[in-house]
């Protein structure tokens, strides 16, 4: 039991895991840290807030656009190669970034290129990875992977408003430029796959000669197969209300906080905490949903998420400190309960060949609702000179999601 026990810690697809959360946390800490340069763009171009935020939309777009793609590439280049061009056009996204005079240009060099690179390295790619080396414990490892988002805003959104505030924001943009070089070399040396590259199965089961080899999925989904599926369209919609509220929040938090009176160094701070939050919920309520049915814990996430919405729209002023740091470790744990929960439920009823391809297409799903809200929160302030319809819009959606999520899985029981 003692030596199955270590040979389960030093099981290859721990590295895995590990990659793919540095990955996750500079992914992330680039896109969600778009809040601080959201504020600064504005204060040097003048920007209407819908068309600041169309910007991030556009990373969205291309995100929802992109994401069956870089699925089906992963399936079919593989992980180093495919990963490793991600981290390059990240790179080169925001070296561009750095150098840029107009809106359009920003459009193309974060919006597209950036965004691409981001993409690539997203939530449904890297699950799709880790499903494949993990079974009894594919919720925690699919956590702790993806609780890197968290320490992206935990660590790069601080140091951004830093680099910003300091230097400027074109400085930012270079520094994070530079950050996703250093990365690349990191997935190219270390990333596999399949446990089979290495002769192991899932859950670190060595494969030897005359050796049973570990049961499989008792159906190899295929794409064709899974469309047809009215769980898959369930997956979807969940998906589209899984992200996009969360990320009105992490694109207009900021300037509501510092109209609320509150300095921009503290919102930051705010925001950051947020992100430790989410790192740790994703470790924990992945472990969870193991034991549990994930969609119970995805319920729970739900109602923490509509928390922090109701606390945002109620933040009047700097006294309110204490609701401040409330509406973090709301926001943190409503996070921390969606993408990851969304792709593993999608691994657990769709395995097989096609899993990129499945979980791509949910990350598509969470692209359209991301490009979204953001733009239509910016809208509506910009008409009306307020959040309010936006945060009801937000809640709605976040309830849809978690009733359809519900749903899916007896859906494919009729479909299977």
């Amino acid at each position: 039991m003692l030596a199955k026990t270590a040979a389960t810690i030093r099981f290859y697809g721990w590295v895995i895991v590990a990659v793919s959360f540095v990955s996750l946390t500079v992914a992330f800490g680039v896109r969600l840290s778009f809040t601080v340069f959201f504020v600064a763009l504005i204060d040097e171009f003048g920007w209407l807030r819908a068309d600041t935020a169309f910007i991030f939309s556009v990373s969205m777009i291309v995100f929802a656009a992109t994401s069956i793609l870089a699925g089906m590439a992963l399936d079919r280049w593989g992980v180093r190669l495919t990963f490793g061009l991600g981290a390059l056009l990240m790179a080169l996204g925001l070296l561009l970034s750095s150098r840029v005079q107009a809106y359009w240009q920003l459009l193309l060099a974060y919006g597209v290129i950036a965004s691409l690179g981001i993409t690539i390295l997203g939530l449904g790619p890297q699950a799709s990875v880790i499903a494949r080396w993990f079974r009894q414990r594919r919720g925690l490892a699919i956590g702790i992977a993806f609780s890197g988002t968290g320490i992206g805003v935990l660590l790069i959104i601080p140091a951004v408003e830093y680099l910003t505030s300091v230097y400027g924001w074109r400085a930012a943009y270079l520094a994070l430029g530079v950050l996703s070089l250093i990365m690349a070399p990191l997935i190219v040396f270390l990333m596999r796959l399949n446990p089979s590259d290495l002769g192991l199965e899932a859950d670190g089961i060595t494969q030897e000669a005359g050796a049973r080899p570990a049961p499989q999925a008792s159906q190899n989904w295929t794409m064709r197969r899974v469309a047809r599926s009215p769980a898959f369209w369930l997956l979807l919609v969940a998906a589209v209300g899984a992200i996009g509220p969360v990320r009105m929040l992490t694109v207009h938090q900021l300037a509501i906080i510092e109209a609320a009176g509150v300095s921009r160094s503290f919102a930051a701070l705010v925001i950051g905490a947020s992100g430790a939050v989410t790192a740790l919920a994703f470790i924990f309520l992945g472990a969870l949903s193991d034991r549990i049915d994930r969609r119970l814990v995805y319920f729970l996430g739900a109602l923490s998420l509509l928390a922090a919405i109701a606390i945002l729209s109620g933040i009047r002023g700097p006294q309110h400190v204490l609701w401040m740091g409330l509406f973090a470790f709301f926001l943190g744990l409503g996070e921390g309960s969606r993408s990851s929960l969304v792709t593993a439920v999608a691994s657990d009823l769709f395995p097989g060949d096609a899993l990129g391809a499945v979980n791509g297409t949910v990350g598509a799903a969470f692209g359209l609702g991301a490009a979204f809200f953001p733009w239509f929160a910016g809208f509506l302030f910009d008409v009306q000179g307020k959040y309010t319809l936006g945060f009801v819009a937000a809640g709605a959606t976040v309830l849809v999601s978690a009733f359809a999520l519900a749903l899916a899985p007896r859906f494919q029981k009729i479909d299977g």
